[in-house]
């Protein structure tokens, strides 16, 4: 990141917690006239099709989509926000929200199609099903093209 223009990819979850992921991405990549990518899947950290409804609910299947769409439209609202909070600070911004699969696949395929040369993780020091898994960190890192960095994130409590 040597005085060139810094592309930093931040994995947001989108709490209000991750605004401070996004401010550190912004001031990483702010100075240097860089740009900010945030990413972010639909239903948080956790992986596998959601597209289809689960088994057994095929009868309200009809129900189970407006509920999905409504989350969908919302998970985009908030990343709208996150995106518009870097881009009002100076920083060049863009956002991409995936709705099916693993998330550091996701992560890696928007590192790699737009060469970025730092990405951010917010981490929370709390148990909860949403933690991110170690083996999903440790796939991101191996098969990262540039530095994987983790930041630590306030818990939501402190909002």
């Amino acid at each position: 990141m040597n005085g060139m223009a810094s592309t930093v990819l931040a994995v947001t979850d989108l709490t209000s917690a991750s605004y401070k992921l996004v401010g550190f991405a912004a001031f990483i990549a702010g100075p240097s006239d860089g740009e900010v990518i945030l990413v972010s899947t639909y239903g948080g950290v956790g992986g596998g099709p959601r597209s289809e409804p689960p088994p057994g609910t095929r009868e309200n299947a009809d129900r189970w989509r407006e509920k999905l769409e409504a989350r969908l439209r919302q998970e985009g609202q908030l990343l709208e926000r996150q995106r518009q909070w870097c881009a009002d600070r100076g920083v060049k911004c863009r956002a991409e929200l995936y709705e099916e699969g693993r998330w550091p696949d996701f992560v890696l395929q928007s590192a790699q199609r737009s060469r970025v040369d730092l990405i951010l993780v917010g981490v929370q020091l709390m148990a909860s099903a949403d933690q991110v898994s170690a083996d999903d960190l440790e796939r991101l890192v191996d098969n990262a093209p540039c530095p994987v960095s983790m930041v630590r994130l306030p818990g939501l409590f402190a909002f």
